[in-house]
C-alpha cells in the first residue's frame, strides 16, 4: 500500500500495487496486566487473513501459521512491540531499520 501511495504522489494515476489478504497473515497481541513478572498477554496469529475454503477446505486457514498463546512470553511481546513503536515514532537514530 505505502508502495501505491508513493507512486500516486510522484503521478500515477491508479495504484500500481496490490495485495490480496486471502493470501498473507497477521499476528495481534493483547496484552493483560502491567507487571513484567506477573503480566500475560494472548499472542494470535492467522494464515490467510480472510478463510480460504478452496485451498484449506476443513478449517478456511492453513493451521501449521495459525494459532494462539497465552502467557508471560506474549506479555514481553507486547512491551517490546511497545517501545520499539515509541521509539520509531519519535524518529530516534537508524528507525528506520525496524520494521512494520
Amino acid at each position: 500500500m505505502a508502495r501505491s501511495i508513493v507512486g500516486m504522489i510522484q503521478g500515477a494515476k491508479e495504484p500500481r500495487y496490490a495485495a490480496s489478504m486471502a493470501e498473507m497473515g497477521a499476528a495481534c497481541v493483547a496484552s493483560a496486566g502491567a507487571n513484567p513478572f506477573r503480566g500475560t498477554a494472548a499472542a494470535i496469529t492467522v494464515f490467510p487473513i480472510v478463510p480460504d475454503f478452496e485451498r484449506y477446505p476443513e478449517h478456511g486457514r492453513y493451521l501449521r501459521h495459525t494459532f494462539g498463546e497465552i502467557g508471560l512470553a506474549g506479555h514481553w511481546i507486547k512491551i517490546l512491540l511497545h517501545h520499539l513503536f515509541i521509539y520509531k515514532a519519535k524518529m530516534h537514530p537508524f528507525w528506520f531499520l525496524i520494521p512494520e
